[in-house]
């Protein structure tokens, strides 16, 4: 490979198939971006794991708990233990509602509107990183890509 072209040579420890696999490289850059993610917002308090509904409380406002499950990849007990946790380090506020005690709405603290604020800098850095020296018709071209994988491997 050219010098300065930033790309690695072939890493000896994985399989040539596997390094031209769409899937290992879609799975691979994931991997990659959340450890950057992760990394940033470990001087927080805060991981890529824990910021997922932070982020959707900061985009979509207050929700009741079983829509932010419907929202979001995590499954409910996952979800439930999240928020427990989130809950606990000041990030998120639940009250219960009078008409169905049974549910939940969920809303940001103080708090966890400045994590907010700082889980969107740190996704909007490392996606910045991760299309760094691309034209921005090369974004878009990769973006259109991996939705169309996506949308291949869902069917």
């Amino acid at each position: 490979m050219p010098q300065g072209s930033g790309m690695k040579a072939q890493d000896e420890r994985i399989h040539p198939g596997a390094a031209v696999a769409p899937g290992y490289l879609a799975n691979h850059a994931a991997r990659v971006f959340n450890r950057a993610v992760d990394a940033a917002l470990r001087p927080h308090g805060m991981s890529l794991a824990l910021i997922g509904p932070i982020m959707l409380l900061s985009w979509k406002g207050p929700m009741l708990q079983r829509d932010l499950v419907r929202d979001s990849a995590v499954k409910q007990p996952a979800m439930v233990a999240l928020l427990g946790k989130l809950e606990a380090m000041g990030m998120i506020a639940r009250a219960a509602l009078a008409e169905d005690r049974r549910a939940a709405m969920v809303s940001l603290t103080e708090r966890g509107a400045e994590i907010a604020a700082i889980g969107g800098a740190a996704l909007i850095d490392a996606n910045a990183r991760g299309v760094e020296g691309m034209s921005a018709a090369e974004a878009a071209q990769l973006v259109q890509l991996l939705q169309r994988l996506i949308a291949n491997l869902e069917d």
